[in-house]
């Protein structure tokens, strides 16, 4: 992966939510939440660039005043599922434009939901959406491909099953569109546009409640044209100690996050990086630093976990620290512990 490229980390239920934006709207979202930063309430951008590397389409600045306008007014709602809880979100809280410049305050409240989401979000390389023409395809495109990353770990592909119900009221399609400008205005298009733009592809089939089409039944898959997926970038990581320190120097050195635990003699010490990218553990009282043989050893383990082990190769490509993970995330921690026993019942670590 190239380090310009923006990649989008939205929870699902920001991928379902309820709100009807258009695709200049949701493109100007997606780049705003890839460029997210803690603490960080207001995001200049360069109008000229953007529109240059994203939005080419667009032939004047004037459109600008509509698309903040719409994210600053336009309400969306993101449901809990479980709890049968909801919450409005706005998206920015205001927008200055002046000398080619666009300065955007975010919503504090949306900026603190997004940077709390630690798991179920899905991950995609804004380019994906950026060269879609419609709001439909793009809203699809995120809804299909968080089915795939979701159920397809490994086999490459999904299926889902939505009703035209569901479909109508995620994609806010108008009431006017029978089911056969569904067909040919959403799915048709949609199907047409992520086959050449975007890493997936798909295809459906019509399921009939007597003679009414009633529920759809979607097929999805890497689309071989583009195939990029997050997932498949990580891989390369894990192929060798050598990555695999990098990829740990990358996101834990001299940041005081922990990406690994050692137990000596009885006590457990949390394994980091310092400065140097040198491995240091400590029990919270005292540090305890590693040479060059130690540290080999802790990475040959580490190694191998991530390797087997699909819940730390998705903790440490995201930086996570595991320290903090046993403390805020219970039911994750002990998924993690339950693996590594069972790498260690087998005699792999």
């Amino acid at each position: 992966m190239q380090r310009n490229e923006l990649i989008v980390k939205e929870p699902e239920e920001l991928v379902l939510m309820k709100g009807d934006f258009s695709e200049s709207a949701l493109k100007l979202g997606a780049y705003l939440i890839a460029n997210l930063e803690e603490n960080k309430v207001f995001y200049k951008i360069n109008i000229r660039e953007y529109l240059n590397k994203f939005d080419k389409k667009i032939g004047d600045y004037n459109y600008l005043y509509n698309v903040t306008k719409e994210l600053s007014q336009k309400q969306f709602e993101i449901k809990d599922r479980f709890n049968e809880r909801f919450t409005i979100f706005n998206f920015i809280a205001s927008a200055d434009y002046h000398d080619g410049i666009l300065e955007i305050e975010f919503s504090q409240k949306l900026l603190a939901y997004l940077l709390e989401i630690k798991e179920k979000y899905l991950k995609y390389n804004i380019k994906n959406i950026m060269s879609l023409s419609s709001k439909y395809a793009i809203r699809l495109y995120k809804i299909l491909k968080d089915a795939l990353e979701k159920n397809s770990r490994y086999n490459n592909n999904a299926e889902l099953k939505l009703s035209i119900q569901e479909l109508r009221e995620i994609l806010k399609i108008p009431r006017s569109y029978r089911y056969n400008d569904v067909k040919r205005q959403v799915l048709e298009k949609a199907k047409a546009e992520l086959a050449e733009h975007t890493d997936i592809i798909f295809d459906y089939e019509e399921i009939k409640t007597g003679r009414k089409v009633t529920h759809l039944h979607f097929y999805i898959r890497e689309n071989p044209k583009n195939a990029q997926t997050d997932n498949r970038i990580q891989e390369n990581y894990f192929s060798n100690r050598k990555a695999f320190v990098a990829l740990l120097r990358q996101n834990y050195s001299g940041n005081k996050k922990f990406f690994g635990f050692k137990n000596i003699d009885g006590v457990n010490y949390w394994l980091g990086l310092d400065n140097n990218g040198l491995v240091y553990g400590t029990d919270g009282k005292e540090i305890k630093d590693f040479n060059a043989i130690e540290s080999a050893k802790l990475y040959d383990t580490w190694l191998k976990i991530a390797q087997n082990s699909e819940i730390y190769r998705e903790l440490v490509s995201e930086g996570i620290c595991l320290k903090k993970l046993a403390e805020n995330n219970k039911e994750l921690w002990l998924e993690l512990r339950e693996n590594i026993i069972r790498l260690k019942e087998e005699g792999i670590i």
